[in-house]
């Protein structure tokens, strides 16, 4: 199996700021590709956008204080939008969704172009790669008769509609702290964070119809192969597909392999071979120099409360009590 590649990174930001219409509708036409015809926005209201690379996702927010209207190709990505103010009005194929304030929405099917319109408004919008929201998914990643499709392009409740917008503000408030260029892990984890959000939050067909091969395919074999994998290389960001690919299975089958032979999933086994790994920084570390959240991050733990839960239960104790005795 070909190991699959999410062009992984670190955390990088972009600003832009414009009160001419004319730069506004240039640059947009140029950062998206799209079709656009504009009104002239109110005096003295600006257009703005600001975007956070996190790992292979991103974070963006677009605020124009006009109406505008733009077509565009197929994304290619899984893209989700919350409307924070104003309103919009979007088509893909025979669906039209009408959104205002609150409203989270999928933009379009991933492979099929879309058409919009948008009143004054200011949007959150995060992209992911559809190979990873695939990943998230047990998806496997050599269907391209099936691409995936949202069967609803809205969440499946306003229960989880709160969640997407808490998961993007976690993500948007702990990350984007970090300098650019730092951490690749933990940007990785949070990429991963949100492509498992849509998988929760909105109906598609991502998740793959269980198939023989799979269970014939969960052997100690296959859990040996992965294992090496990821304890030969562990700071390397990486996911269930890409141990999968190690051990020549479908995620799926690697899932099992897991849960029948170690009683655990694959992603968790990586997290606890990064909790031992942080265990033994904690213990070597200068305690005047090193922290214990510099650490955690280093081994893509974002959560300090989570962090310091599994530390403790694993190790007995606080992650802070190993370094202050280092």
């Amino acid at each position: 199996m070909r190991r699959q590649q999410h062009a992984a990174g670190p955390r990088t930001g972009h600003s832009f700021r414009t009160s001419d219409v004319d730069v506004a509708r240039d640059w947009l036409r140029s950062a998206y590709g799209t079709s656009l015809r504009m009104k002239a926005p109110a005096p003295a209201s600006p257009f703005t956008y600001t975007r956070d690379d996190v790992g292979p996702a991103s974070l963006s927010t677009i605020s124009l204080p006009t109406e505008y209207a733009y077509a565009t190709g197929p994304l290619g990505a899984v893209a989700i939008t919350h409307v924070v103010g104003g309103r919009m009005a979007r088509e893909c194929a025979d669906d039209t969704a009408q959104a205002g304030p609150g409203d989270v929405l999928a933009i379009s099917q991933p492979h099929l172009p879309y058409a919009g319109r948008v009143y004054s408004a200011e949007l959150r919008a995060v992209t992911v790669p559809l190979a990873l929201v695939g990943e998230v998914a047990g998806r496997p990643a050599d269907r391209p008769d099936r691409p995936l499709r949202f069967t609803r392009f809205t969440p499946v409740s306003e229960a989880m509609a709160d969640q997407w917008k808490k998961t993007v503000d976690y993500v948007e408030e702990s990350l984007t702290r970090l300098p650019a260029g730092g951490e690749p892990l933990l940007a990785d984890a949070a990429a991963r964070m949100l492509a498992a959000t849509v998988v929760a939050a909105f109906p598609t067909n991502a998740r793959p119809d269980p198939v023989l091969a799979d269970t014939r395919d969960a052997t100690p074999e296959t859990v040996r192969r992965a294992v090496a994998f990821i304890e030969s290389q562990p700071d390397a960001p990486m996911g269930l597909a890409e141990i999968a690919a190690a051990a020549s299975v479908t995620p799926r089958a690697l899932q099992y392999a897991f849960r029948r032979h170690l009683g655990t999933t694959p992603t968790a086994y990586l997290r606890r071979v990064r909790l031992a790994l942080a265990h033994a920084d904690l213990v070597a570390a200068d305690p005047a120099r090193d922290t214990v959240t510099a650490i955690a991050n280093r081994w893509g733990f974002h959560h300090q409360g989570r962090f310091s839960a599994a530390y403790r239960a694993a190790y007995g104790g606080p992650p802070g009590r190993t370094l202050a005795g280092s």
